[in-house]
């Protein structure tokens, strides 16, 4: 079980016209240590908060006089141990994203329990890695890249990101100068809505992010290990062209959580897969990229969920047929997986399935 942490809010950066940067620094709780290294105590001490690159934390925020949860990567490396920063973008329907977009001010303590998830390159010692990102599923990688950077690795470090325009790529100029002054970080962008003649200047990938796009960037595909972050269906994409050029699926390592809910066009049923539930007589079509548990929501079948990040077990189901790809926190067994089982909520079916429920 993670520890609760309080927060309290020193900062907020606009990082595009619809993401800001929130900083915090670590006013108490575990695990966090004071400049001394003595447990927390007073909330005036400074404190350094422990974690890995790409780790997230849970946040709750009073809403209404409700206590609401939300999941969100620490944008921030742990090599900057002044404070954490959460990267978040405003969405429409983002109940707890964009209260924190209206109402988070210097100054405002929250509550949030962590660190918590695997998403990070130090879990998966290689020599070289692959980042890909698209919308806020950048900022688990930026925390990566930053620590990279900061400590002066040699890792060779290739990170592509996908946005609707040039406008929308956070962190654009941090980044390009990461590239300027680190020969082993190899930096692309892929503009998605860019018409013809928009920014004539720009020389990156206009379109989706395909297999012929990243093997110009990387020629070596098959030699890294990579780590996905990103809406549903692009990650979908993006995992069947990195298949297709040869990198093995136990090589992609993906966070999905804050991308679970798919859109009308992402779950069409002439390009789905059909999930049936034995026991309900219930069967759903899963869009690609999109999550059991999200596509039965949207069907109006309800199932047993909690945290929604395959963290706590409770939407744990037998699967009797089919195969899934799961991107879990923890919340499920090597030997359960082993047995069949499966998270609803971090499962992506890739052939028809019948689960036991």
């Amino acid at each position: 079980m993670a520890d609760n942490i309080f927060l309290q809010c020193v900062s907020r950066t606009d990082t595009t016209r619809d993401m800001a940067t929130f900083t915090f620094r670590v006013a108490g709780g575990s695990p966090s240590r004071s400049a001394a290294g003595d447990p927390a105590g007073d909330p005036d001490d400074h404190r350094t908060f422990v974690f890995a690159p790409g780790q997230f934390l849970a946040m709750t925020v009073e809403i209404d006089g409700r206590p609401v949860q939300r999941c969100y990567s620490i944008s921030s490396p742990p090599t900057r141990p002044g404070g954490l920063s959460i990267s978040v973008k405003r969405v429409t329907g983002g109940h707890v994203s964009n209260w924190l977009h209206d109402n988070m001010v210097e100054g405002m303590m929250i509550t949030a329990s962590g660190p918590l998830g695997r998403f990070t390159y130090t879990a998966r010692p290689a020599e070289k890695y692959l980042f890909v990102s698209a919308g806020s599923g950048i900022t688990p990688v930026m925390s990566m890249l930053r620590s990279v950077t900061d400590s002066e690795s040699p890792l060779d470090i290739a990170f592509v990101h996908s946005a609707r325009n040039v406008d929308d790529i956070p962190f654009r100029d941090e980044l390009e100068e990461l590239a300027r002054r680190h020969p082993n970080v190899t930096l692309a962008f892929a503009a998605t809505r860019m018409a013809a003649g928009d920014f004539p200047d720009w020389t990156g990938h206009r379109g989706r992010i395909d297999r012929a796009m990243l093997e110009r960037v990387c020629p070596d595909l098959g030699d890294r290990e990579v780590f996905l972050c990103g809406p549903g269906r692009f990650r979908s994409e993006v995992r069947g062209a990195l298949v297709s050029a040869g990198s093995a699926l136990a090589r992609i390592h993906e966070e999905s959580f804050g991308f679970s809910l798919p859109t009308d066009d992402e779950s069409e049923s002439d390009t789905g897969v059909v999930v049936a539930f034995s026991r309900r007589a219930r069967r759903v079509t899963v869009g690609p990229g999109t999550t059991i548990l999200a596509a039965a929501a949207k069907a109006g079948v309800t199932l047993p969920s909690t945290c929604g990040v395959g963290l706590c077990g409770s939407c744990k189901v037998r699967k009797v047929s089919g195969d899934v790809v799961m991107n879990h926190q923890g919340g499920i067994r090597p030997r359960e997986i082993a047995q069949g089982k499966i998270l609803l909520c971090c499962a992506e079916p890739l052939s028809p399935v019948v689960i036991d429920f």
